[in-house]
């Protein structure tokens, strides 16, 4: 019933003036980010009502915050399948395992080639791989190579994309000055906090670092690929 009167609520005219005054409230974009960081990755499916009691915080303020954080199946389809507008910067960057394909990595490479005109993808190396504790089993570089490029292949994406080997943490991110931008997930905000750092210390620019929205089935449901 809550998430039939949230989806109401979105369908309502009233629903963009709810929008453009929550988003004037001075701690709005705080309370984004400890959403974001804090509560989502203990609590994926808490509700408007919950986290409005839980941060003390109005509830129309709550329901703005998950719409924008939070994406249903069909709304991360919606959001991948629309046209990519000619990006801000020449160069992004993001990496990960993908052991299989799921809508968390579907998120993140959307936004991926939204946010330059050209991306890097490191997929990390099946030596670094066995270093980062994974509680299932990571299939070879070949394999999850192979089926990544076919999701590209399949979105449209893949012309736009460069895979690279990851063998450690950061990458081409604290090596190429290039690079303007990072997409992470929640998870892995913090390294590209890290990655910052070290480019300062080597004298290149910080990257913008973007985090998509976390789709409400979690980061791990996976795509039929």
């Amino acid at each position: 019933m809550k998430k039939l009167l949230e989806k109401e609520l979105k369908s309502s005219p009233l629903w963009g003036i709810l929008v453009e005054t929550v988003k004037k409230i001075p701690n709005f974009e705080a309370h984004k980010i400890e959403v974001r960081d804090e509560v989502l990755p203990e609590k994926p499916d808490i509700a408007a009502e919950e986290l409005s009691r839980l941060m003390s915080i109005p509830l129309g303020e709550a329901l703005v915050i998950l719409d924008e954080l939070r994406k249903t199946p069909r709304e991360v389809e919606e959001e991948v399948s629309k046209p990519i507008r000619e990006p801000s910067h020449e160069l992004a960057a993001l990496g990960g395992t993908f052991s299989k394909i799921h809508y968390g990595h579907l998120m993140l490479l959307s936004v991926g080639v939204r946010s330059g005109r050209k991306l890097v993808i490191g997929v990390t190396t099946d030596g670094f791989a066995k270093t980062l504790g994974k509680e299932y089993r990571v299939p070879p570089f070949d394999e999850r190579v192979r089926r990544l490029r076919s999701v590209l292949a399949e979105r449209g994406w893949l012309e736009r994309c460069s895979i690279v080997p990851l063998n450690d943490p950061y990458g081409a991110t604290v090596e190429d000055p290039d690079i303007e931008v990072l997409v992470t997930s929640p998870f892995t905000h913090f390294r590209g906090i890290e990655i910052n750092r070290i480019r300062v210390k080597r004298g290149m620019k910080p990257l913008e670092i973007v985090v998509p929205a976390r789709p409400s089935m979690g980061w791990k449901a996976h795509l039929e690929h």
